[in-house]
Parts: structure tokens; sequence; C-alpha cells
């Protein structure tokens, strides 16, 4: 039976993903910063306590598992305000959790893929690692640092048949959202309360986080799978469009879409 390790794997996309894995008969890990204190946990699933700030608990879960099949580092944060709002901690936290905490995880989960010369490592991204969102400067450039992490993670790997896959998620509807910077009588302050009801409304009309689930089913039974999959909505039309349309072109629509 394959081992599979889902972090953030509480609530939304990684409470999916889990449960997916789980009924396709895999040995299941899930991590949460809170495992204790999970009310809806789903019998069969292993928890683990894992906070990616905190490098420790990084190596705590690792040596509770040891070794698996299949990594998805699904567990981040998100952040929206604008830059001036954030302060630097914000911004390095978010870091963190999003990109730092997942490189360490991995890296010690590499060695035994290397030594079986196979494994599957599945990256949550983002679509807003694709398209830069205002007001989500944070966020944004973690998930682009994620995309480019992963793209160059997978030309290393492959020699030894590890299987590296980016999968970005466009919106989605889960009751995860972002942590809310903004000084109301600030120069900023209307504006982000526009991006911030733009994302409510658009969540309220998402697909439902176990499309993201369907897709990484099938994409890890692939013998040759592409390197960065987009999932929910519109996202694959979108990443298309964006190859062939010029930057001021897409920044209209952007800026049309979260009405600034």
């Amino acid at each position: 039976m394959d081992k599979v390790l889902v972090t953030g794997a509480s609530k939304g996309i990684g409470k999916e993903i889990a449960k997916a894995f789980l009924q396709n008969g895999y040995e299941v890990y899930g991590t949460s910063r809170e495992p204790d204190k999970i009310n809806d946990k789903i019998n069969g699933i292993k928890y683990l306590q894992l906070e990616l700030a905190d490098e420790q608990s990084i190596t705590n879960c690792f040596n509770m598992v040891k070794d698996v099949d299949i990594l998805i580092n699904n567990a981040g944060q998100s952040q929206l305000g604008s830059v001036e709002s954030i302060n630097m901690e914000k911004f390095k936290e978010l870091f963190q959790i999003n990109l730092f905490g997942m490189i360490k995880l991995t890296k010690l989960f590499l060695p035994g893929m290397r030594k079986k010369k196979s494994g599957i490592i599945v990256n949550i991204g983002s679509l807003g690692g694709h398209f830069a969102l205002p007001y989500f400067s944070s966020y944004s450039a973690s998930k682009y640092a994620v995309q480019g992490y992963t793209q160059s993670l997978r030309y290393e790997l492959g020699q030894f048949g590890i299987k590296v896959i980016l999968v970005e998620p466009n919106d989605i509807k889960t009751s995860i959202t972002p942590e809310f910077f903004s000084e109301p009588q600030s120069e900023y302050g209307m504006i982000e309360q526009k991006v911030r009801e733009s994302l409510w409304e658009a969540m309220s009309k998402a697909d439902h986080p176990s499309i993201v689930a369907k897709k990484i089913l099938s994409v890890i039974k692939k013998n040759k799978p592409k390197p960065i999959y987009a999932v929910g909505g519109n996202a694959a039309l979108l990443v298309f469009i964006k190859r062939l349309l010029p930057d001021k072109v897409i920044e209209y629509f952007i800026k049309k879409k979260y009405n600034i």
C-alpha cells in the first residue's frame, strides 16, 4: 500500500485530497497545526502535528513518517492588503509557510525517494502564481516562487525516477480566507475593501475543493505527467490565453475583475 503525506489536511483542499486518497486505498497521513482540535477527523487518516513556520516541528513530522511514496505539499496561507499595509515580518512569515517550510520538508524526504528511485511530489501552487493579483503582493510573490522552485526541482529529480508536479488551483470554495491587512482611513482602504469583496464573490461561485483532489489522483497515474496543471473553473483557459495576449491586456482585465 503506497504511503501518502498531505500537509494542511484538516480542511479545505487538503482535507479533500486526503479523503480522496484514503478512499482509493492509500495509507494516508495528514498534517495540521493543531490535530487535537480537529472536530471532524476522517476515520483512517493518521493525523500529525506540523507547523511549517517551525523547523523543529517539520523535523518531528518527518521522523513520525520517515518515508513516503507520495508527498503532497498543500499547506499554505494567504494575505490580502497593500504592500504598505503588510509589515516585513508578515511578508517573511508567509514565505516561511508557503515556500521555505515546504522546501525543508521536501528535502527530508528526498534521500529516501532517491534510494528507491521512485516517488511523487505534488506542490499545490495557485493561479495567483501565474497572474499577479492586486493587493495580493505577498501571496502572489510566494506562489510565483513555488512555481519556479517546483519546475527546477523537476529537472533535478527526473533522473531518479521521481515525478514532480505543480497543481495550480483557481478560486476554490473553502472556509479558508486570507489574513486581511487594511487601514480603512488610508488611501488604499477603499480599494482594499473592493478587492476583498470581489474575492468573496468569486469564492461563493467557485468549484468545490474535491475538484483539486480528483485532478491530483488522475495526474499521479500518468507515466509522464505535465509540469503544471491548472484546475478549477476556467483556469486552464486563462493560462492558455495569458500566453497569447500582451501583458497590458492581461493587466486591463485583472483591474476590471477587481474593480480598480
